[in-house]
């Protein structure tokens, strides 16, 4: 990793940080499923309930999510939505994805 990788991996982790700050509202140290909507929200994935549900099942324990696994449903988000993007060529929402390319995608990450 190159220096200019390194600080935006820095100034990014620094702004999911911030995020998780801001909406861990009671300082629990954890973001219950509203306040992960809003957070996620904030960083401008635009996510429904569903998925949000999803989310939840996958990173909460006891309904609550904690800092680490913010962090990892953040870099998740964002591999997932680099992945997809790369892959929406009318940038339109929609993409199409033959299977073996949907399955290398997922899990490599």
């Amino acid at each position: 990793m190159g220096f200019h990788e390194f600080r935006e991996l820095c100034q990014v982790l620094n702004a999911w940080k911030s995020t998780f700050a801001t909406y861990d509202q009671d300082r629990s140290g954890t973001v219950e499923g509203h306040e992960l909507q809003k957070a996620i929200s904030s960083l401008g994935y635009n996510l429904s309930p569903q998925a949000m549900n999803v989310i939840m099942k996958r990173f909460s324990t006891g309904g609550r999510i904690t800092f680490d696994d913010f962090i990892t449903c953040c870099v998740k988000l964002r591999a997932l939505t680099d992945h997809f993007r790369r892959r929406d060529a009318a940038q339109n929402g929609n993409a199409s994805f033959h299977y073996d390319d949907f399955v290398q995608v997922n899990m490599s990450l």
